[in-house]
């Protein structure tokens, strides 16, 4: 069951090259999640107030065309098929009738209270399911062997950076990590893959690490106080 809203892309959301930056993106795709939850089921809200949270574990981006301020855009978002303790979700973004944006994401659900994962079968607010978009992701991320990454930098987590979980909110790492990429000037993301594999909460430092393959893609890790990995990812980036 597909959910669709219409949107008019705010100025704030554009970037130095005056379109849409990937997190501006991220954040229509997830108002659209949202939505549907509350449209569908269980809002967001209503979960967390009983104790249950969705954490994003993966997604995967591809970005056909820019998106520029005030551009009016239909978002649409759908649950998948799903099992184990993955909940899996497709997003697609079209302007004037044509798609200009896809992603596919698989996300946890947390029982704040035990502090464990909630299995797909043990979930009772289901919000109906259509067929995931094609991205190809595999199976698994990894970044390749043959890259050498290099520290370039050093964040703390703020306030402007977390959400109501009081960790980093999935949509802000887009940004971030375009910040590092020395050509971002006059050239925009075309793919964006992102794996997080732990919560980067308030407060916290983190070490950003990359390196730009002999394709040209660039590749990061992120490294929380006391080493744990907090996301590895891949861009993909293209002149404008």
């Amino acid at each position: 069951m597909k959910w669709s809203g219409n949107y008019k892309v705010n100025a704030h959301d554009t970037d130095l090259n005056n379109i849409v930056s990937l997190t501006g993106i991220l954040r229509y795709m997830q108002d659209s999640a949202n939505c549907q939850m509350e449209h569908d089921g269980l809002s967001y809200n209503e979960l967390f107030n009983r104790g249950f949270a969705f954490v994003l574990s993966r997604i995967k981006l591809s970005l056909y065309q820019p998106i520029y301020s005030h551009d009016e855009i239909e978002v649409s978002t759908w649950a998948c098929e799903s099992s184990g303790v993955s909940f899996n979700r497709s997003y697609c973004i079209k302007k004037d009738g044509v798609i200009v944006a896809e992603a596919y994401s698989i996300w946890a659900l947390v029982d704040t209270n035990a502090h464990k994962l909630v299995r797909v079968c043990d979930f009772e607010g289901h919000y109906g399911e259509d067929s995931p978009v094609e991205l190809d992701m595999q199976k698994r991320f990894r970044l390749p062997a043959d890259i050498t990454l290099t520290l370039v930098g050093e964040r703390t987590v703020e306030y402007q950076d977390v959400d109501m979980n009081r960790h980093m909110n999935n949509t802000k790492y887009g940004d971030i990590l375009c910040g590092y990429l020395p050509e971002i000037a006059g050239n925009r993301v075309i793919q964006f893959e992102i794996n997080y594999i732990s919560e980067a909460p308030l407060g916290e430092s983190l070490k950003v690490y990359m390196a730009k393959s002999n394709d040209g893609n660039y590749y990061f890790r992120t490294v929380r106080e006391g080493g744990k990995t907090n996301i590895e990812a891949e861009l993909m980036i293209e002149n404008i």
